[in-house]
This record gives C-alpha cells, sequence and structure tokens, in this order.
C-alpha cells in the first residue's frame, strides 16, 4: 500500500512539475503574429481548437481543461487578439481573459470627396456597414444642420476594434473635423473674407484640391483671398470638375466654363462654391485662415509639380503659354 501510495506521489509531483513547465513555458510556435478570432459566445474548448489549427498551442485539450479548471472559461471575451510569438499558454489565457482585443486602423485621405471616404470606410474588412451609400437618411440627419456631409470627416488615421460601423467611424472622423476646424478658426488672421468656419472648410477645400505641396498652400490661399476681397471670381477647375461629378471625362471643355448650370463652377458665379469640394487636411485648414501676403492674383501649374505666381494677367497668360509648351513637348 505505501508503494501505490508513495507511486501516486510520484506521479502526481510529475503530473505538477510538467505541466507546470508546460503552462509557464512557452509554446512551440515560432510563426509570424496573427490575430485570432474569437466568436461571441464561443466555448474554451473551441478556443483552444482555434489556437490548435492556427499551430499556437500544440494540446488544446489540456489548454481547455486549464481554462476550466482555472475558471478563465467563464471569462474569454470575444474579439479579434494579436497573439505574439512564443507566448505562454498562461499568457494565452491572460490575453483571452483581458479583453485587450487587436485593433485595427483605417487612413482616411486628404482631398478626397465625401463618397470617396464612405467607399474607403466600407471597404475595410473589419468594419461592419449598416449604411446604405451617401443617400442613407442616417447621413442626411447627421449632416443636416452643416450643409450635407461633404468636407465634414477630418482626414487622418483612426484605430478601431473589429466590427465597429461604418456610422462610428464617419462620427469620429466628423467630431475630429469640427474640434480642429474650432481650434484653427480661433487662430484666424484678422481682415479676411471670409467669416464663418464653415467658408473656411470650403475654402481649405479648395487650397487642398489645388495643390500637394505643403510649401504652396498658404501662397494659394493669398491668391483666393485676395480675389475674394477684390471680388473676382476664383475660377478653378477642381470646382467645376466637382459639379460635373460622374459627367466629368478628364477634360475641362469651353462648354463646361461657360456653364452657369453648375453651381460649383467658380469661372461662371461668384464668391466661394456653396459646399466644400472634398475633405482637406489640417494644413489646408491653417493656410486658409492663414494666408501668405503678398500681391499675386492668379496661379497656373509649372509642368514639374509646382505653380507659377503672377501679379498681373499678362504675367499670368504668358505662364499658361508656357506650361501648354512643356504638355506638348
Amino acid at each position: 500500500m505505501r508503494k501505490l501510495i508513495g507511486l501516486a506521489l510520484v506521479i502526481a509531483l510529475t503530473c505538477v512539475v510538467v505541466g507546470g513547465r508546460w503552462w509557464y513555458g512557452t509554446t512551440t510556435w515560432t510563426g509570424q503574429p496573427q490575430v485570432l478570432i474569437v466568436e461571441q459566445g464561443a466555448s474554451m474548448g473551441q478556443v483552444a481548437d482555434t489556437l490548435a489549427r492556427q499551430g499556437m498551442v500544440t494540446a488544446p485539450t489540456i489548454f481547455a481543461f486549464a481554462g476550466r479548471l482555472t475558471g478563465a472559461d467563464r471569462g474569454i471575451r470575444a474579439g479579434h487578439y494579436q497573439i505574439e510569438d512564443a507566448m505562454s499558454p498562461r499568457a494565452l489565457m491572460r490575453l483571452l481573459v483581458s479583453g485587450e482585443a487587436h485593433s485595427y486602423k483605417i487612413t482616411l485621405v486628404e482631398g478626397r470627396t465625401f463618397k470617396e471616404l464612405l467607399l474607403t470606410i466600407q471597404g475595410h474588412p473589419h468594419i461592419r456597414s449598416e449604411l446604405d451609400g451617401v443617400d442613407d437618411p442616417w447621413i442626411a440627419k447627421t449632416f443636416a444642420e452643416v450643409n450635407g456631409p461633404e468636407g465634414w470627416l477630418f482626414p487622418d488615421t483612426y484605430y478601431f476594434l473589429a466590427n465597429t460601423t461604418d456610422q462610428a467611424i464617419i462620427m469620429r472622423a466628423y467630431q475630429a473635423m469640427l474640434s480642429t476646424l474650432d481650434q484653427i478658426w480661433e487662430n484666424r488672421a484678422e481682415n479676411l473674407p471670409i467669416s464663418t468656419p464653415y467658408q473656411a472648410l470650403i475654402l481649405a477645400s479648395l487650397i487642398e484640391k489645388e495643390t500637394s505641396l505643403g510649401s504652396e498652400r498658404a501662397d494659394i490661399a493669398g491668391v483666393f483671398i485676395r480675389r475674394l476681397q477684390k471680388s473676382m471670381r476664383l475660377q478653378t477647375d477642381p470646382t467645376i470638375i466637382y459639379g460635373l461629378g460622374e459627367r466629368y471625362q478628364g477634360d475641362i471643355t469651353r462648354a463646361h466654363l461657360r456653364d452657369k448650370n453648375n453651381i460649383y463652377n467658380t469661372y461662371q458665379h461668384g464668391g466661394l462654391p456653396p459646399t466644400p469640394i472634398a475633405s482637406p487636411g489640417r494644413a489646408s485648414l491653417e493656410a486658409a485662415v492663414r494666408p501668405k501676403q503678398g500681391t499675386a492674383l492668379y496661379f497656373v501649374a509649372d509642368g514639374e509639380g509646382g505653380h507659377v505666381f503672377s501679379d498681373t494677367l499678362a504675367a499670368h497668360e504668358r505662364a499658361v503659354r508656357s506650361y501648354l509648351n512643356k504638355q506638348k513637348q
């Protein structure tokens, strides 16, 4: 009997030692970090089987048993979890109970229209789409007091958990734009020909579409501001393109320039267009309210990624001819 008791103790002690080494030791998996998806209501056994299929544990039955033994099976939380290389079973278990789910990210790029940004958001594999396109009633209701959604999504990188809705991302970007615009408007220059933050947002969207060079934003803002002060039409091509929508085929024609029915045609209509034409970034917003001082009233592409700024129409026309010659060459 004593021999049997001794043998049992040895076996028990061996199990404790081996089990402890397994529990606190590292897994044999040495692959790249990957994401484990734990569905709502999944049992510890199902989670263990998933870990085994992905090669992250070698003993799923023992892992599930350990989960039940420690009570972790009652605290496991649904979510997407980042599993790092060589995590111990204990570390894996603690991660699944912690609820510290893996976050994903999405980047909303400057100069995109609301329609383009919505497609970006709804195209993310881990964002749940609840909106039926740009005409969804929720969008109309949400942006009713700010003249529609155009321009109101702040370009930035947003982090979120899996199954976050498109509505949630839109609201975060909207709130970010409201906050940023208010902050920038408070630091505006004096004697601007714009009187509201919304007008600054519209102007910033034109600046965003006219140049991708940070060094030029304040210059272009200065041209637009001076033209507004002199009651000159802005005559900016991106507004025509925006007004044409899907009718735009890559070229602006004389008919487009003369079209008074296009309410975004700043060659025919004075002042700012009725809404932004894209979502501007912080740099363009800042340029809109703190333009560069100067005398230039015109600008045209230089054919090398930048622009030539001119004080007079004659000088501007020479710059246009130079640009067209470069295009021909």
